[in-house]
């Protein structure tokens, strides 16, 4: 179900936008519509992650993160394999 609005913006923004949206060759409204989507995952996500770390010692959390930092590899992209091996360390 789509819902229509007006919208009232700055005009750099909306410029900035339609530059954008130009860029990524999609609709001023395709553009906004999957930025606010974003916006909106980005905070479920925070949120969710804030749930789930609200009862971890977060400096045992800290040091378990530098030692998963210092056994992998520099690389463009670590195997999940890597990634499993030190999460389990």
């Amino acid at each position: 179900m789509m819902a229509t609005r007006c919208l009232r913006m700055r005009e750099d923004l909306k410029a900035k936008a339609q530059q954008l949206a130009n860029e990524q060759v999609v609709s001023l409204n395709s553009h906004i519509d999957a930025t606010l989507a974003a916006t909106n995952a980005q905070a479920e996500t925070l949120a969710r992650m804030g749930d789930l770390l609200s009862g971890i010692d977060r400096e045992q959390l800290r040091l378990r993160f530098m030692k998963f930092i210092s056994k992998t590899q520099t690389a463009p992209q670590s195997a999940n394999s890597q990634i499993e091996r030190a999460i389990n360390l």
